[in-house]
């Protein structure tokens, strides 16, 4: 007997996902003092603009790229941009670069 492939409904429209290696390295730099990680400051960030259920924030193994003093993050609904996500980047910037909400903030450099 053949087994049954069942499909769920998710309340997410996004799926972010970060590179747990990368934030374990990092031990918070983000959020207004500094001394949150990447994920936690998303996660308040996405509160603050209502959009709590909407988007997903899972941390992964190694994404593979290993920056230094940032962490590597992507939208899985984009996999074709990886963002590297320097210490001390604001999680409104991040986010947004993230979801493609705003426009690139003006001391970002374009990818060739």
């Amino acid at each position: 007997m053949p087994i049954l492939v069942r499909v769920r409904p998710t309340p997410w429209s996004t799926v972010i996902l970060l590179c747990r290696k990368c934030s374990g390295k990092m031990k918070g730099g983000y959020g207004r003092k500094g001394k949150e990680t990447l994920r936690t400051a998303l996660r308040a960030e996405l509160t603050a603009k209502g959009h709590k259920r909407g988007v997903r924030i899972l941390e992964t193994r190694c994404i593979g790229i290993c920056p230094k003093k940032a962490v590597t993050a992507l939208n899985a609904s984009r996999p074709g941009k990886i963002l590297i996500i320097p210490k001390g980047t604001g999680a409104d910037e991040a986010l947004a670069r993230l979801v493609d909400e705003g426009q690139a903030p003006s001391n970002a450099t374009p990818d060739p």
